[in-house]
């Protein structure tokens, strides 16, 4: 079996291909790609057993067949390798010898057979929305989807449509947004489905420079094609949790603050706080804003003043300072207006544009005595 195919169009195919290999596995055939071989073309397959991802690459002259090359060292020796043609050969018992102009190189494949197969989705719902307008979706929510692999229900994003527009919902129990799409008028598919993080994670590399994309959804799966790459990906079959009823409707007290002044200041004094709580406090009154923390077990202290507009009476409240920064990083207002209540309920920022609106929930922490 032999064919032979461009370098740089493998290397960079290989790159999107290693970002679904699982880092652990106790299936060795996982932290390989599958090469499907045709007359005029090449499947490259991988898959953790939850996502899979196929990439078409053209080739000349090619032998049919399959073989499943360890990633990895097919990477590392196709990263290194100037520009230009390389030619495959595999032999009967697996062998794979590569060659170019300059050297010959020679490692040892595994059975295809023992490859999972690819997905199949049936009788899909198909979704088509914007590019840019998907990117949105996925840059304001998925960084609070939850890490918690105990949690299997928080470890993607609530979608749902309906009415010319998409929800998407993520938390991962300290923060949550909901994140909404008015206007879009490419479906008429009426559900929802929770989209794991990492799914949309690799979908999000590929949305530069596109146009529109066809997300098609099952009852199981998910399937997008995006430039020649298909990504596949099993739906979280949980339920999601009633996230409307968690958001506070009550919070009476409104702090307005510039952004950036804000955020900086977190970014500093929290280099002082504990790094395993990361506390930081904030002290609201009479329009102004201090922020501080304190670790006793390395003897450190930091604490700044920011103006503020505050309506409300003084209040004092503690934060895990990573969550609010993040939630702060994905603002869309250079003034923002922070609702709360007390130092144990959740604060909340609204915004809402032409198409699209969001509101982001963190809850607080309590400050240490």
């Amino acid at each position: 079996m032999k064919f032979s195919i461009n370098k740089s169009s493998l290397q960079s195919s290989l790159i999107s291909l290693n970002k679904v290999i699982p880092v652990r596995s106790t299936l060795p055939i996982l932290s390989s790609v599958l090469f499907d071989i045709q007359k005029d073309h090449i499947e490259l397959i991988a898959t953790d057993l939850e996502i899979t991802l196929s990439v078409i690459l053209p080739t000349e002259t090619a032998e049919t067949g399959k073989i499943a090359i360890p990633l990895k060292t097919i990477l590392d020796i196709t990263q290194e390798i100037p520009e230009g043609d390389l030619f495959f050969e595999i032999t009967d018992i697996g062998k794979i010898i590569i060659s170019t102009d300059f050297g010959k190189y020679t490692i040892m494949g595994k059975q295809p057979d023992e490859f999972p197969s690819k997905p199949s989705v049936d009788k899909p719902n198909e979704v088509i929305i914007k590019a840019r307008d998907l990117a949105d979706v996925i840059d304001n929510t998925n960084y609070a989807v939850s890490k918690d692999e105990m949690k299997p229900q928080l470890l993607g994003v609530l979608l749902q449509m309906k009415n010319e527009q998409i929800t998407a919902v993520a938390t991962d129990g300290h923060r949550l947004v909901q994140y909404t799409k008015m206007g879009m008028k490419g479906h008429t598919f009426e559900g929802e489905a929770i989209l794991p993080s990492k799914f949309l994670s690799i979908i999000r590399g590929q949305l530069v420079n596109q146009d529109d994309v066809n997300l098609k959804i099952s009852e199981n799966h998910v399937q997008v094609t995006i430039d020649g790459s298909t990504i596949y990906s099993r739906i979280i079959k949980q339920r999601f949790p009633d996230y409307e009823s968690v958001i506070p409707i009550d919070n009476d007290k409104k702090m307005t603050i510039n952004r950036d002044e804000f955020l900086q200041s977190i970014k500093r004094v929290s280099i002082f706080s504990n790094k395993s709580t990361k506390q930081i406090s904030l002290s609201i009154g009479d329009n102004q804003l201090i922020v501080s923390t304190e670790d006793p077990e390395n003897i450190t202290t930091g604490r700044e003043k920011i103006n503020c507009e505050y309506d409300g009476d003084p209040l004092a409240i503690g934060y895990n300072a990573l969550y609010l920064r993040e939630v702060l990083m994905h603002q869309k207002e250079d003034v923002v207006k922070m609702r709360l209540k007390s130092p144990v309920s959740a604060g909340i920022f609204k915004y809402e544009g032409k198409k699209e609106k969001m509101t982001t929930l963190i809850m607080p922490i309590r400050i240490n005595d």
